[in-house]
């Protein structure tokens, strides 16, 4: 029973109200200035014969032209590039770019060339809009460093390992690794071959769960041309994006730029439990839903209204008083008088009933505002703090037409009424 509550406790962990998901300054591009002569006049170096194969290996990804995406890669590499491509393809790959920096020599190969390369990508059509600003709002980018080396009169990636910088979002399932996928209507699903069997399974669940999610999407205009939903094996939760390391956690959503976010279950915990597998499904997707085109990478400040929100969607059509949660909610409030609707956010040294109370209160507080001012006005409410924003009494202003405090004053004596 022990294993049973905890594994319901917090059911999603999102990676950006912790602060994991930090967007990078800028870098200047570093220009190298030609040589005398014009570029036909000089013979191509073996940096500019890498390069142009890298060009050609990532246009035929797009193309769907798997031998032409191995044509640049080494024999001893074949099978880690070619679970990639299959992967990248069943993720909707529609950009896939290389930028290179400066070339080193390779000792004991005057014809093999190092360098850094970040690789920018996009995934489906929702990720990358047509716009141009910051790093975050930008396509997701990996790091790494390749050695190619001549052979056969081409260029191949003889060594491929990860860059520099320390990422928190890597390693993306689809860099190493085989990937199997199943596809819905609204959904893709991708396991690791070892948890192929949780496939049929679980996509009629998540497409009736990204059909609730919808509903929520058009009210706060983040509608998504599809999800991506990875189903976790042990291994693959410790690892994939950087692993998780919590024994409670159960879901994540793991936002990859402004407008990607992707969601990750860990299916030894949801497996015999339909239940929290459907509501675990509804509140990350309500993440993917709610914090697309957030204009900041880090939503800390407002981990109540977040987690509060996607709990509203995941338990939908069940009120926060009727959910799991509510002995949990019962049992803080009688601790301690609630003065505001936005509960105290537990610390890591806190019991486990208190995070799965903060979730509970966050719930609640986001029900009061829906049955006192509507869905409509609620995810305008959302939209104008979690994606724009705004602070809370501007936000309130706008959205209800009231200060946020009038809101506060009135939903913590609603809240109290509901659970005691």
């Amino acid at each position: 029973m022990r294993r049973a509550f905890t594994a319901t406790l917090v059911i999603g962990v999102l990676l950006l109200t912790i602060g994991l998901v930090i967007s990078r300054p800028e870098r200047p591009r570093v220009a190298i200035a030609a040589g005398p002569g014009t570029a036909a006049d000089r013979p191509a170096t073996p940096f500019d014969r890498a390069v142009a194969a890298l060009e050609a290996h990532a246009e035929a990804l797009i193309a769907g032209d798997e031998q032409g995406w191995l044509a640049a890669v080494d024999t001893p590499l074949r099978t880690r590039y070619r679970n990639m491509f299959r992967s990248l393809r069943a993720l909707d790959v529609t950009r896939f770019d290389y930028e290179t920096g400066v070339g080193q020599p390779v000792r004991g190969n005057p014809a093999a060339v190092s360098f850094r390369a970040e690789v920018n990508y996009c995934l489906g059509t929702d990720m990358c809009p047509d716009k141009t600003g910051s790093d975050w709002q930008g396509p997701p980018h990996i790091e790494q460093r390749l050695t190619m080396r001549e052979t056969g009169g081409r260029y191949v990636i003889s060594a491929a390992a990860p860059g520099p910088s320390e990422d928190p979002r890597r390693p993306a399932p689809w860099e190493n690794g085989e990937l199997v996928a199943l596809r819905g209507s609204r959904v893709t699903l991708f396991a690791a071959p070892a948890q192929r069997a949780y496939l049929n399974r679980v996509l009629p669940l998540a497409e009736a769960a990204a059909r609730v999610d919808d509903r929520f999407a058009a009210l706060i205009g983040t509608q998504q041309s599809r999800y991506r939903i990875y189903l976790a094996g042990e291994a693959q939760w410790r690892s994939w994006y950087g692993g998780e390391d919590s024994d409670w956690a159960i879901g994540l959503a793991i936002p990859l730029n402004m407008h990607g976010i992707d969601v990750m279950l860990r299916m030894k915990e949801l497996d015999d439990n339909p239940v929290m597998l459907r509501v675990a499904l509804q509140h990350e997707l309500g993440h993917v839903v709610t914090l697309s085109g957030a204009y900041r990478a880090d939503a800390a400040e407002d981990t109540w209204l977040s987690e509060g929100i996607a709990e509203y969607i995941g338990w939908w059509p069940l009120s926060g008083a009727r959910t799991l949660r509510r002995s949990s909610v019962r049992w803080a409030l009688n601790r301690r008088a609630a003065t505001s609707m936005i509960p105290v956010q537990p610390g890591p040294g806190a019991a486990a009933r208190a995070g799965d109370a903060f979730y509970g209160l966050s719930h609640l507080a986001v029900d009061c505002m829906a049955k006192k001012y509507g869905d409509q006005r609620l995810f305008t409410f959302v939209r104008l703090v979690l994606t724009q924003d705004n602070e809370l009494d501007q936000a309130a202003r706008d959205a209800y037409g009231v200060p946020f405090t009038t809101v506060d004053r009135a939903c913590v004596k609603w809240v109290r009424q509901q659970v005691l």
